[in-house]
């Protein structure tokens, strides 16, 4: 029977204890078969579990690490996209489909997470999971999406043909809208007296075509534009045309193709005849560069909120302890979780933030003797120098909290700086207890995690929302709470919805829950509101 950790009672006390389970000591969950991801949507930053790129098949660096770049792997009419996907729930979503990895490669995908709103009920900070469907024969794809793995193949081509003499392959992507407009047949009739030996012609659409021209340079991409142009005058319809060039702008045939189709749009959209793919980044937005500052307002007019939802007991389900979280409150008195705030990181604010959060919870604390809270903090607060002196600082002047709360530590920042353990040491020497967020991502080792000073596991909720529809899910997460059992540590499931799911993690010897089944996050505004999150989870 696995020992408990020092300290643990202590933290958890009158909570019933599961049985623990002996395990062999260096077993560890397998790979799972999807990839975790977050998604800042405002930021546009987009980060993986360590098993993304392993799971699409492309290599690290290829890995999209924004919104925008994930969402040019996306193949058309494959299916609802992620976007779309939350554009039609109203918190949680679910949908499939296909991610065009190479000319020839297409791999069908099933997306499914949360996402958290802003103040306006937009969609502002994403949690998912992506699983891969990597037997789809390619026969059994759609002959719309075979045509295209054709044309994009034909493009290869003509980009390496290009390039093994040195030369530009200019892609031009037109569009004949009209009631009466012509035939693609005839369109590439009409172009033929343009097109050398290694250039193509293709079909997008009926409406929409290619043009591969293998040794046009991209300082003679617009002149090409305005001859095709020339060229089909007399066709009945509106032409717009649009171009990318590589490789000046990408060696890939289905960057390229996505290049000048999302540059045709833009034409379409202000009403331009013809336009040329610009490579340089675009500017930030005016949202991006104002979230930061209404931030600092928050902080300096002291109306950053402290916001708590219960954690309970998966057997008795009466509430353990306190989930804290802070929230900025919007115009209509719904909470916005400050996660979905952009740019924290970059604007150096995240020691701010959580050392905002510490106070309120500290003060709390003090005045609630029998509660216990679960604080998060970011990456970038316990990489800060002056965080423990914070801590420590916050904990001096209110001597007798510190066995009654606990500090929340996201298990990315283990990956990112393996130096920080000693931190975690300090800030268990001081008294306080320990949770790592995020378990079951795979950043931290199951060598490492044994010479962690944790007390509880937090089981993402990406791995817990998909439980009653997902074998594999129930397979991994059950190995994860084996894991914990082993090495002696409390587990907890977030993103609970549902009494069967809950009941479920119980029999699996999960020691805490929480989720929307237990009650939402509430601001703790005045003394007293606690008290009824409490009843409410207890009812």
């Amino acid at each position: 029977m696995a020992t408990k950790r020092p300290g643990r009672a202590g933290i958890f006390q009158g909570a019933p204890r599961t049985s623990r389970r002996r395990q062999a000591p260096d077993a560890f969950p397998a790979s799972h078969s999807g990839a975790a991801y977050s998604w800042d949507i405002l930021s546009d930053a987009l980060a993986w579990s360590p098993n993304a790129a392993a799971l699409l098949g492309i290599p690290a660096r290829d890995l999209p690490r924004t919104g925008k770049a994930f969402a040019q792997l996306v193949e058309p009419g494959s299916g609802a996209d992620r976007l779309e996907a939350m554009a039609a729930s109203d918190g949680s979503f679910d949908t499939r489909y296909a991610l065009r990895l190479a000319p020839d490669r297409v791999l069908m995908v099933e997306d499914a997470g949360r996402f958290q709103p802003d103040v306006q009920g937009r969609p502002a900070f994403v949690r998912g999971l992506l699983r891969a469907d990597a037997h789809l024969a390619v026969q059994a794809l759609p002959a719309r999406i075979q045509a295209r793995s054709g044309l994009l193949g034909q493009i290869q081509n003509g980009i390496n043909e290009a390039v093994r003499v040195s030369q530009t392959c200019t892609l031009i992507v037109g569009s004949l809208d009209g009631d009466e407009a012509d035939a693609l047949d005839v369109i590439a009739r009409k172009l033929r007296p343009m097109m050398r030996r290694h250039d193509h012609f293709g079909a997008l659409s009926p409406s929409r075509f290619t043009l591969t021209l293998t040794g046009c340079p991209a300082s003679d991409a617009e002149s090409a534009m305005k001859r095709v142009a020339g060229l089909l005058k007399d066709c009945s319809g509106h032409l717009t045309l649009a171009a990318a060039c590589a490789p000046d702008h990408t060696f890939k045939a289905t960057k390229l193709l996505r290049f000048a189709e999302s540059t045709l749009e833009a034409a379409l959209t202000n009403y331009e005849p013809f336009r040329l793919y610009d490579a340089r980044p675009a500017p930030r937005s005016a949202a991006l560069e104002k979230a930061p500052f209404d931030l600092v307002a928050a902080l300096n007019d002291r109306s950053l909120t402290l916001a708590c939802r219960p954690v309970v007991d998966a057997h008795g389900r009466s509430p353990v302890l306190m989930q804290a979280m802070a929230a900025l409150p919007g115009p209509d008195g719904r909470l916005m979780p400050l996660s979905s705030v952009p740019a924290l990181e970059d604007a150096n604010l995240s020691l701010l933030v959580d050392g905002r959060m510490l106070e309120l919870a500290a003060e709390y604390l003090v005045r609630h003797r029998q509660e216990r809270m679960a604080l998060p903090i970011a990456a970038a607060t316990l990489k800060d120098a002056e965080w423990l002196s914070m801590l420590a600082a916050h904990l001096g002047v209110r001597p007798g909290i510190e066995s009654r709360l606990v500090i929340e530590v996201p298990e990315i920042a283990l990956a990112k700086d393996p130096s920080l353990v000693g931190r975690l040491h300090a800030m268990k020497a001081i008294g306080i207890g320990l949770s790592l967020s995020g378990f079951g991502l795979g950043h931290v080792t199951s060598s490492a995690l044994r010479h962690l000073p944790f007390d509880m596991l937090k089981i993402d909720g990406v791995f817990i929302q998909p439980l009653k529809r997902s074998t594999d899910d129930r397979l991994f997460v059950r190995a994860l709470v084996d894991r914990a059992q082993n090495l002696g540590i409390a587990t907890t499931a977030e993103w609970v919805d549902d009494d069967a799911t809950a009941r479920m993690l119980a029999a699996w010897g999960v020691d805490y829950l929480e989720g929307s089944l237990f009650g939402e996050p509430e601001a703790v505004a005045q003394p007293g509101s606690l008290q009824r999150i409490l009843k409410k989870a207890s009812a």
